[in-house]
Order: structure tokens, then C-alpha cells, then sequence
């Protein structure tokens, strides 16, 4: 199966009695219920819905991993870091001690669940992609690129960060459904993200569509016949 290098990748680790009540009331999706070895995506959102970062939850047993994107791990230590206050949390960042792939394939783990194994740790994202952490001393082969998986993702209609997933849209926009949890309580941006649901009115959508149909303004994702794009809804 096709594996590149995510070059981007940052994991931290998230420690603590009130972890999951924590990432539950600042996230878009409903964590409480992850239990050890499962998986889970969930979103970090502005007061103004707007998306901070996407991340993967990685329930290890004694602690939580966090697998984000690089360029967005300061903001989202600077969201976090103030809201900890007196709860029992800690967080450290623990990227230099791991590498990171993606596979993009049509099979993989159960999604709700992550495997482990010869140093390896794949998990099965929502969105039919694999995520790879490897310890750093672990081989892993790579016969693909980012570019390649960025065209799979294309056809695919499949969101990014850095491309779709910016604080520029919000959840439902970038194309992060699946994310929001329709009946959990409450987290910031709630209302916003509730607001356009109940309505019906998401603003924006997430699409794939031939490049050269396109708005310049509108392109996430280019590719030379097809792009993504997100277009008003």
C-alpha cells in the first residue's frame, strides 16, 4: 500500500485524571467514552468555530497521545495551555522521538481502534486513511509521496491540514463532519457549529471539482485536471 512521510506530524502527550473531560470540553467531538486502545479524530475550534486543529486521539491506557500538525502546535499549546487551570492535566510534547507516515489505502485497522506492533502504531482515520507513529529507531518504508497522497486526497475529497483544515473555515466548511458530535455538551464554538446545523446553513462545503471550473480563491488543493475547493453552499 502507498506510504509517505508526514513530515509535519507533532505528538504530545496528555496526561492526568481529567484528560478526557478536558479535551472533551474544548473539542468538537465526544471523547469521554475512549477507552484503551481506541482511536478517535477530534477538532479544537476558536469561540468563533473556527478550526485551531484536527487531531487524533490515541488512548494508550496511563495517558493520552495526541497526534497534531506541526505548524498549528503552538497555537493550539496557547488554546490549551491557559484553559488546564486546577484540573489534572499535563501536557508534553514528545515529536522528537517519533516519525510519522501516512498510508492511503482502502484497508486498515477497525477506526475506532489502533494497532501496535515492532514499534509501529497505525490507526484507521475516518476519512479511509491510515495514520503511521513510529518510534524513531523503527524502519518504515516509503514508496510514495505527500504529493501523491495529496492527488488521492483529491479524488477522494479528502481535507488536509494546512489546506483545507485552517483556522480560515470552520468544521463543517473544511469538510471535518464527522468530527461534530451532535449531542455531546458543551465545548467553545458550540453554539456557532449547532447554530448552522440546526439551520441547515453551513455557509461553505468542502468539493472536489475540475480544476479549470474552479475559483482561484476557492482552490485548497490543486491538481492539474481535478482540485478541492471550498465553495459556497
Amino acid at each position: 500500500m502507498p506510504t509517505s512521510s508526514y513530515e509535519d506530524g507533532n505528538l504530545s502527550i496528555w496526561r492526568g485524571a481529567d484528560v478526557l473531560k478536558f479535551i472533551d470540553g474544548l473539542s468538537t467531538n465526544h471523547v469521554l467514552d475512549l477507552r484503551k486502545g481506541e482511536f478517535r479524530h477530534t477538532t479544537f475550534t476558536t469561540a468563533q468555530a473556527k478550526v485551531i486543529d484536527r487531531v487524533g486521539l490515541f488512548h494508550m491506557g496511563e495517558f493520552i497521545a495526541v497526534l497534531s500538525h506541526q505548524p498549528f502546535w503552538k497555537n493550539l499549546l496557547t488554546h490549551i495551555s491557559p484553559r488546564i487551570l486546577g484540573q489534572d492535566v499535563s501536557v508534553s510534547d514528545a515529536t522528537e522521538n517519533n516519525n510519522f507516515f501516512v498510508q492511503f489505502t482502502e484497508t486498515g485497522p477497525n477506526p475506532k481502534e489502533f494497532v501496535s506492533q515492532n514499534g509501529i502504531t497505525t490507526a484507521r482515520s475516518t476519512s479511509h486513511y491510515n495514520l503511521l507513529v513510529c518510534s524513531k529507531n523503527t524502519e518504515v518504508t516509503v514508496d510514495s509521496t505527500m504529493e501523491a497522497f495529496h492527488q488521492w486526497r483529491i479524488e477522494h475529497t479528502v481535507p488536509w491540514p494546512g489546506f483545507e483544515i485552517t483556522r480560515k473555515y470552520h468544521a463543517y466548511a473544511c469538510g471535518l463532519i464527522q468530527d461534530v458530535h451532535e449531542s455531546k455538551g458543551c465545548y467553545i464554538g458550540q453554539e456557532l457549529l449547532t447554530r448552522m446545523r440546526t439551520r441547515n446553513k453551513m455557509g461553505r462545503k468542502l468539493v472536489s471539482m475540475a480544476t479549470i471550473d474552479a475559483k482561484e480563491t476557492e482552490i485548497t488543493t490543486r491538481g492539474a485536471n481535478q482540485s478541492l475547493a471550498i465553495v459556497r453552499d
